[in-house]
């Protein structure tokens, strides 16, 4: 089943859910429902159905014709030179990464760029394209990223083996919200089913590198199954997903056909479209917000959370913006969903299908419409229990399945409970922005690296022309906002008014 957004190489930071202990009893789903009966899912064999009404899907885009690579703006490929030094912001992040493992010359500048980006924060930043990252550098960004504690957010990575390009996904915490409860109501799901523990071992991963045609990327959601028994390499993809914030729609729905294309035993797949209102900006140094949520004169400090968030100028809902003094920290427009459930007879999931044989499309916000898609994830969880029966007798064709076949399956969920969790995470993304805009621009802490491109030493380019080191595009527009606002907005700092 596919979920959307980027992510590293798996590591024992990788974040994932493990579904039952090697000793089980049978239980029966259906006592677990807390949800009131739903409609029963359509079937294929239903000749008679409603048409679905939803949003028209982007066609895919220009660079995905006759390729299975993530779209990548296209540029110059350019090669840098391993950095004579190690400067201290590298050396913080990576303290407890083995030395032996990030020698001087394997810390390039463009490695070195790259977990810079990572590991400091700033109020607006959550998606960037790193040009001309070698598949080794590659290699040293993922092992760093996954062993270094200094990372409070793990990003997402995507890499084109091919155009050496690195895109690195800051998630935020409306970001990871988004699936943290369909993980949840997943994962009960899925426990409650009577596989063999001892033979197969489900999991759903929010950190899971996920091999792609040409390149590598990390999905907000993977659903796995693992062979427990001698042949442990072997690893059934059967669902996907993926969250669009700072991304356009187009291309995560660029990214979850790539994904799809390279395991077509997926048989369900989850996109979650989350925009916000406004693209955020930072408070300018004279503003209201600047002077009333100053907090202090000689030694200022940013307002708890609790303080902060009662600030607010009107009640928490849906398509209100978070204003404190004047200005707005949050802003979630809508929520979307989009799930989609693999045929009998299909080959593999078309995320340009809206057929509601195989399609559902549902709104968590402003307006509370997921009936469609609840049914379909119902749906999804028994495809799920099909390929759990298909790899458990692939591996011993003499395993018993016949309780595991007949078992019912609900999908035990409250959308209003995943609603709630949605505007608090909104309230956190709006806290944690204010608190990075204080650190900056009240305090004075100064980010190295704030411009959008990065260049060479004076020493590279002295080498080579061709030796320049990677350029950085800035990527930080929200879906649907068009160049125009991101000119403006794609960087916001702190400019003293006149």
């Amino acid at each position: 089943m596919p979920v959307s957004t980027v992510v590293t190489q798996v590591d024992q930071h990788s974040l994932y859910t493990s579904f039952a202990p090697k000793t089980y009893r049978r239980y029966e789903a259906r006592s677990m429902s807390t949800t009131p009966q739903t409609t029963p899912a359509l079937t294929e064999s239903d000749h008679k159905h409603k048409q679905l009404q939803c949003p028209r899907l982007p066609s895919p885009s220009e660079n995905k014709k006759g390729s299975a690579k993530i779209p990548m703006p296209a540029e110059e490929v350019r090669q840098n030179k391993p950095a004579e030094s190690v400067p201290t912001v590298t050396d913080a992040l990576c303290g407890d990464v083995p030395k032996k493992s990030l020698r001087p010359e394997v810390l390039t500048s463009n490695v070195r760029e790259v977990l810079k980006y990572v590991v400091e924060l700033t109020p607006d930043k959550s998606h960037r394209v790193f040009h001309g990252v070698r598949p080794e550098e590659f290699k040293s960004i993922q092992h760093a990223v996954g062993e270094a504690g200094q990372i409070s957010t793990k990003p997402r990575l995507a890499y084109d083996y091919d155009k050496h390009l690195l895109v690195v996904d800051m998630p935020s915490i409306l970001h990871e919200a988004s699936f943290n409860y369909i993980k949840d109501c997943l994962t009960l799901a899925i426990a409650c089913l009577p596989y063999d523990r001892e033979l197969v071992h489900p999991t759903i991963c929010m950190n899971y590198p996920l091999k792609i045609r040409g390149g590598v990327v990390h999905p907000d959601m993977t659903i796995t199954i693992m062979a427990l028994e001698d042949t442990t390499s072997v690893v059934v993809i059967p669902g996907v997903g993926e969250c669009a914030l700072s991304q356009n729609r187009a291309h995560v729905f660029d990214k979850v056909e790539s994904e799809i294309e390279a395991h077509p035993e997926a048989v369900l797949a989850i996109i979650v479209l989350i925009r916000e209102g406004i693209s955020f900006t930072s408070p300018q140094i004279d503003s209201i917000a600047s002077k009333e949520l100053r907090n202090g004169d000689d030694d200022p400090q940013p307002l708890s959370l609790d303080h902060f968030i009662h600030k607010r100028s009107a009640p928490r809902s849906f398509n209100t913006p978070i204003r404190i003094a004047e200005h707005d920290w949050c802003h979630v427009q809508s929520v979307e969903y989009f799930v989609w459930v693999k045929g009998d007879n299909q080959d593999r999931i078309d995320v340009r299908d809206t057929n509601p044989l195989f399609m559902a499309h549902g709104t968590l916000g402003p307006t509370l419409d997921m009936d469609a898609v609840t049914v379909m994830l119902e749906r999804g969880v028994r495809k799920i229990r099909d390929s759990l029966v298909s790899f458990s007798r692939r591996l011993d064709s003499e395993a018993d399945c016949s309780d595991l076949e007949v078992t019912p399956v609900t999908f035990p969920v409250v959308w209003r409970v995943g609603a709630k969790i949605l505007m608090t995470a909104a309230d956190l993304t709006a806290h944690q922005r204010y608190d990075l805009w204080h650190e900056e621009c009240i305090r004075g802490v100064k980010r190295s690296h704030d411009d959008e491109s990065y260049a060479c030493t004076e020493s590279e380019h002295s080498s080579s022309d061709s030796q320049a080191s990677a350029t950085i595009s800035s990527q930080d527009s929200l879906a649907d906002n068009g160049a125009s606002s991101r000119e403006g907005n794609s960087r916001n700092k702190c400019v003293k008014g006149g």
